[in-house]
C-alpha cells in the first residue's frame, strides 16, 4: 500500500463465530470496516453480525463450510454482492483453523491428516486465491498460523505440518501478489485464551508445565490488535513476514507435548 492510499473498507473474517475470529470481527469494525463473517455455526455468526450492526457498523454472516470448494466459492461471491458499488475486498483473515486431538503419528488415519491439513493449509489458500480478483492495490491478506509452526511436538505432526506449510503459502503469495498491490502477512500466536486452546492448557497445568516466559496465555483480543495493525496503512511495507505473538515461548520452547 502506498502511504495516503484510502483504505479498502470490506474485510472478510473465518472462524468469526469465536476467539480470535470474534475479536478480529469487531477490532475492524472499530477502524470502519464493513464486515463478511463466515464459520460454520450460523446461530453465533449471526449474532456477532447484528451486535456489530447495533454499534453502528456493518456486517452480514455467511455460514460456510471452508473445507467445501463449493461453498467457499459461495462465499467469495456474497462478498462481491456485499461489497457493491465498492466491488473489492480490502482484508482478508483467514482465521479459521483446527488443533486435533495429540494422536502419535503411527497412529494417525490418513483422513485425520487429510482433515487437518484441509481446513488449516488448503482451505486459506483457497479462499485468498478465489478472492484473489476482489482485491488489489492496498489490499491486505491475513494468515493467521501458530508458534506451533515453529517446533515439532509430540502428536501434534499434522497440525505443526499445517502452520508449517501455511508460512510458505504466506510467503509465496506475498512474492506473487506484490505487483498487485496486494500485501500478505502471518501472524504465528502463541496459546491464547480460547477454547481452540483448552486442550493443551488443560495438560499443561496437570504436568506442572509454564506457558512462557510471560507466564500468561495471550488473548483474542491481543491478537485481533495484531492484526488490524498489519492490515492497515501503518504497516504498508510489510509484506511477506510472520510475526509472532507467543509470551516468549518460542525462547524456551520443548517438543513435550500431549501424548
Amino acid at each position: 500500500m502506498v502511504p495516503g492510499s484510502p483504505i479498502v473498507s470490506v474485510a472478510l473474517v473465518t472462524g468469526a463465530s469465536r476467539g480470535i475470529g470474534a475479536a478480529t470481527a469487531r477490532r475492524l469494525a472499530s477502524d470502519g470496516r464493513r464486515l463478511v463473517l463466515a464459520a460454520r455455526s450460523a446461530g453465533p455468526l449471526e449474532a456477532l453480525a447484528a451486535a456489530i450492526t447495533a454499534d453502528g457498523g456493518d456486517a452480514i454472516a455467511v455460514p460456510t463450510d471452508l473445507t467445501d470448494p463449493v461453498s467457499v466459492d459461495a462465499l467469495v461471491d456474497a462478498t462481491r454482492v456485499f461489497a457493491g458499488r465498492e466491488g473489492r475486498l480490502g482484508v482478508l483473515v483467514n482465521n479459521a483453523g483446527v488443533l486435533p486431538e495429540a494422536t502419535r503419528a503411527e497412529r494417525m488415519t490418513l483422513e485425520q491428516w487429510e482433515s487437518t491439513l484441509m481446513l488449516n493449509l488448503t482451505a486459506p489458500w483457497y479462499l485468498a486465491t478465489r478472492a484473489h480478483a476482489l482485491m488489489g492495490d492496498g489490499s491486505v491478506v491475513v494468515n493467521v498460523s501458530s508458534s506451533a509452526a515453529f517446533y515439532p511436538s509430540v502428536g501434534l505432526s499434522a497440525y505443526n505440518a499445517s502452520k508449517s506449510a501455511l508460512n510458505m503459502v504466506t510467503r509465496g503469495l506475498a512474492l506473487e501478489w506484490a505487483r498487485d498491490g496486494i500485501r500478505v502477512v502471518g501472524i504465528a500466536p502463541g496459546l491464547v485464551d480460547t477454547e481452540l486452546a483448552v486442550p493443551i492448557t488443560d495438560w499443561m497445568a496437570r504436568t506442572d508445565q509454564k506457558v512462557n516466559p510471560m507466564g500468561r496465555l495471550g488473548t483474542a483480543d491481543e491478537v485481533a490488535e495484531l492484526i488490524a495493525f498489519v492490515a492497515s496503512g501503518k504497516a504498508g511495507y510489510m509484506t511477506g513476514s510472520i510475526v509472532t505473538l507467543d509470551g516468549g515461548e518460542l525462547l524456551t520452547a520443548s517438543s513435550d507435548a500431549p501424548k
